[in-house]
Formats: structure tokens, sequence, C-alpha cells
């Protein structure tokens, strides 16, 4: 405790404290619907061929990562969310500079930016299958065109509302647009873009899953189609768990990398 400058008594609650409590709060809200998840199907309110037990998707995990061909088929897949977060984040960046800067560019190529992002690109599975086979470059493609669009909107949203103040201070002390945009205009939106960033990973996740669900060989979504077709759910549980977890792994890297990259925006909400 301390005494403040009117006499009162203050408590010194450190903000772990609070962190501790939500931490507590998230592990008993998942371990409720692990309960849910075992009891439903134990006690027959729900068939165990549409939701196996936890326990027996827990014991399909533990004997599918331990056959030999799940690494390779693991291995397919994050290669190909990867390929396609960094080219679909590179990409939408790219765009989204170039219809924030020029608003000649912009007015000439937004309508077919939205246009074709208004199209459901599942529909591209197909086209993109053949036109770029089986392999891994069709679900790649798949993953850049569902993941370039938020960093796209989030880059050109964030570039627009710099402060008009703050560029024409730049402006004032002879600055070239380069160092405003690397001084002012940059950090002011790597927030926002950092939150396309984050939005483009699950995307790139969703994209490649679709791809390998259309046509493919090798990768999770191969598997998933296969354990379905054969009524292993068990199983398809089992893939589900892996995909989250790379899915929620990679954002709560970026989530991280957020927090230390763009500290500034920290103190600015203190």
């Amino acid at each position: 405790m301390a005494l403040t400058e009117a006499g009162s008594v203050r408590l010194n609650v450190k903000p772990v404290q609070g962190d501790l409590r939500f931490t507590l709060i998230t592990w008993g809200v998942l371990l409720l619907l692990i309960g849910l998840w075992e009891m439903l199907p134990r006690l027959g309110l729900v068939s165990a061929i549409i939701l196996p037990p936890f326990s027996s998707v827990a014991a399909a995990l533990y004997s599918l990562m331990l056959t030999d061909f799940f690494l390779g088929h693991f291995i397919v897949t994050l290669r190909e969310i990867l390929i396609g977060f960094v080219l679909g984040t590179a990409i939408g960046f790219a765009i989204g500079v170039a219809l924030a800067i020029w608003p000649t560019v912009k007015r000439v190529a937004y309508p077919f930016v939205v246009g074709f992002q208004a199209i459901p690109k599942i529909v591209f599975a197909p086209l993109f299958i053949a036109w770029f086979g089986f392999g891994e470059t069709s679900k790649v493609v798949m993953a850049v065109v569902i993941a370039f669009f938020p960093v796209l909107i989030n880059t050109m949203v964030g570039l627009e509302s710099v402060p008009s103040d703050a560029m024409r201070l730049m402006r004032s002390i002879r600055a070239t647009p380069m160092q405003s945009f690397l001084k002012v205009s940059l950090p002011h939106a790597l927030p926002m873009i950092f939150a396309g960033v984050k939005a483009a990973l699950t995307f790139a996740v969703i994209g490649a899953i679709v791809g390998e669900f259309v046509g493919a060989s090798e990768g999770l979504g191969y598997l998933v189609d296969l354990y379905n077709n054969q009524l292993r759910i068990d199983r398809v549980f089992a893939v589900v768990v892996v995909l989250a977890a790379i899915g929620a792994g990679g954002y709560f890297l970026l989530e991280w990398l957020d927090k230390k990259l763009i500290f500034w925006r920290s103190e600015e909400n203190k």
C-alpha cells in the first residue's frame, strides 16, 4: 500500500495480477469446452461419428504424428502458407502504397481491386489447378490471392490518415517525399498495416487449405479430405487441431513482433 498526497490509502495493484486473472479465466473456459467436448459423445447426446470424444481426437493426433508420412504433409502445407503469406503481404503493401501516394493510380485501379475482392476466391481454385497444376504453386497462388487484400486496404487507409499538419510541417522544412514517407507516413500507418498483416496470415492458411481441398496429393488439406472420405473423423479433427495450432502460433508470433517493433503505439496508449 502507499499513501497519496490527499492522505488516502492507495493499493499497489500490479498489472500482472489482472493479467493472471484473465489467464486463469481463459484456461478455465478452455477446460470447460474440453470437458463438454468429452462428455457430449460419451453421454450419447451427440453421435461419436459426428463429434468424437476429445480423448479419441488426442489419441488420433498422437498416432498421426508418429506416422512416417505426417511430417511430409505438414511441411508441404506450412511451406505453402508461409510463401503465400510473404508474397501476399508484399504485393498488398506495394499496391496499397501505390494507391495511397498516387491519386491517379487509385482512381483508375481501385474499382478493379474492389471488384476482384468481391469475387468469392474459392471459384479460382479449379482455375489455378488448371493453370499451375496439382503441385504447390497453385496452392501458393490461392493463398496469395486471399491474403493480399487486408494488407492492401490497411496500408492504403493507414497512409491516407496521416495528419495534414504533420505533412505540412515536413514540407516546411523542405523534406523530400521519400523523407516524409519514411519519417511520418510509414510510422503513422504501421499499426494499421500490421493489423492487416496479422489478418493476412490467417487468410493464407485458408487459401492453402482450400487449394489442397480442390486438388492435391499431399498436404494437411489433402489429409482432411482423405480421412473425411474414410469416415476417420477423429483424424479429421486431429488435422484441424494442427491447422489451428499453425494459425494461432503464427498469429501470436506476429502479435509479439507487433508489440516489439511498433513500440510507440504502447507509449501513446499510456
